[in-house]
């Protein structure tokens, strides 16, 4: 799939069914965030996770597999990572085994709003806020891309770091205090992790 001459999707494909999505980014940072919360309950997250579907599909196990992989961009063929190969979601590369390696987050819809905002405002200026409608794919592509200079991809690199691959002893402590400093509360879940609620 080349997104320079083709379309954002706007559907999935389940045994040849076209299925109709929702596509605005809110609704995928939505989306995590009722997953992740302890508030919700298991038929709530699957009536919400339904409610992605605007024609319900025949085979609801294989439409959430397939929305799982529009979620993380599968059809594109290659990783949207962000530093050092790590993921921005927080997924290690296709070759780690997800079952063995914890998965590290470095970065939270939520507590990161600002800093999301502010280099979407810097760098493109566009107003997350005010934008009428942004599909999710546009979204992680913009953020992807945003320069290595702004403060949200700083938070990212620096939560990213593995402080025992640091030799100097000075530096990891300077790296460990700035990790303090920028720690989330809580792991946000990862878009395999959403998929695998309802595996």
């Amino acid at each position: 799939m080349n997104l320079f001459y083709e379309e954002y999707p706007c559907f999935i494909r389940v045994d040849g069914e076209v299925v109709p999505i929702r596509t605005d980014f809110r609704d995928y940072i939505k989306l995590m965030d009722v997953f992740r919360s302890k508030d919700v309950s298991d038929l709530e997250k699957a009536e919400f996770i339904c409610s992605f579907f605007l024609k319900a599909p025949l085979d609801l196990d294989k439409a959430i597999g397939e929305l799982m992989e529009f979620i993380n961009m599968d059809a594109l063929g290659y990783p949207v990572s962000g530093e050092d190969g790590e993921s921005e979601t927080g997924m290690e590369d296709e070759e780690a085994d997800l079952e063995d390696e914890p998965v590290k987050m470095v970065y939270s819809f939520e507590y990161d709003y600002a800093y999301i905002l502010a280099g979407f405002r810097q760098c493109y200026q566009i107003d997350l806020k005010a934008v009428e409608y942004m599909h999710w794919w546009e979204f992680r592509c913009l953020f992807q891309g945003l320069p290595a200079d702004t403060e949200i991809k700083r938070r990212i690199r620096y939560r990213g770091m593995d402080l025992s691959k640091i030799k100097d002893k000075e530096e990891r402590k300077r790296i460990r205090r700035i990790q303090n400093e920028i720690r989330l509360p809580d792991e946000e879940m990862s878009d395999y992790e959403i998929g695998n609620a309802f595996v």
